[in-house]
């Protein structure tokens, strides 16, 4: 089986997607008016402060993110929180990613047309994506917030 070159990579949640996920929930969830520090997001999310830097200057150049300089600086979301999904961030972030590099590219495998698994990856392809595209910020906001409330430990955030 020969496997050609895709652009396409298999399914894998980075630790730079995880980590801005949490970022961005925590950003949301403690904006209020007012820019968030960066160091406070990584003191409560305890994610180290250089790396939230380089994930929060790749979000900004996509324009899901504004900041502001100076005294009452900081960072907040540049879209509304209902309008921003999990498979967008995803997507931004790690690239297309399938189950399968054949989901998307045929050419990644000489069997793709016939190949009787390619149904399924397909499939579940499909449900990952509307999944992630199901989840929105707003909801994860509200969750966190739900949690920070009902927990001792969540309050401490």
């Amino acid at each position: 089986m020969t496997k050609a070159r895709s652009k396409t990579k298999t399914m894998k949640i980075s630790t730079k997607s995880i980590y801005a996920l949490r970022a961005l929930v925590d950003l949301a969830a403690h904006y209020n008016g007012r820019p968030v520090l960066l160091k406070d997001i990584a003191r409560r999310e305890k994610i180290s402060l250089r790396y939230l830097e380089n994930i929060f200057t790749r979000l900004r150049k996509y324009g899901l993110l504004n900041s502001s300089k100076g005294r009452g600086g900081g960072f907040f979301l540049a879209r509304d929180t209902a309008d921003i999904n999990l498979l967008e961030i995803v997507r931004f972030l790690e690239g297309d990613t399938a189950v399968s590099e054949c989901v998307d590219e045929l050419s990644a495998c000489t069997r793709a047309g016939i190949c009787i698994a390619r149904g399924v990856w397909v499939n579940l392809n499909k449900i990952y994506t509307d999944y992630l595209e199901s989840v929105t910020l707003n909801g994860l906001v509200k969750e966190y917030l739900e949690q920070a409330v009902a927990s001792p430990a969540g309050a401490q955030r």
